[in-house]
């Protein structure tokens, strides 16, 4: 695999992934994938790919990464109660884990 980049094509995803390129522009179409459109092509944050594995993953560890990385910014706004933040992390999860993500 060829040196990965903070932002990332399509295909490149895929190799990332190990996946059908056809399956990451279904993503990217079901919004399972956060990408920007840029003229006819697609580029996607490897940040997000890897909020995509931890928030798909079975494992607690990876949730639990997710999670810590939802409450950094809550650290710094102390004004957002940290139960409120997780509570509202819990409850997003939960709708896209119904949604069949």
């Amino acid at each position: 695999m060829a040196m990965l980049r903070e932002i990332m094509t399509p295909e490149q995803v895929a190799d990332y992934l190990q996946l059908n390129k056809d399956t990451v522009y279904r993503y990217i179409r079901e919004g399972k994938i956060s990408a920007s459109r840029l003229g006819r092509s697609y580029r996607i944050l490897k940040g997000d790919i890897d909020v995509f594995l931890m928030a798909t993953s079975t494992g607690k560890e990876a949730k639990e990464a997710l999670f810590k990385l939802v409450e950094a910014p809550a650290d710094r706004n102390r004004q957002i109660a940290s139960a409120e933040v997780e509570r509202d992390v819990a409850d997003a999860i939960a709708e896209v884990r119904g949604k069949g993500y």
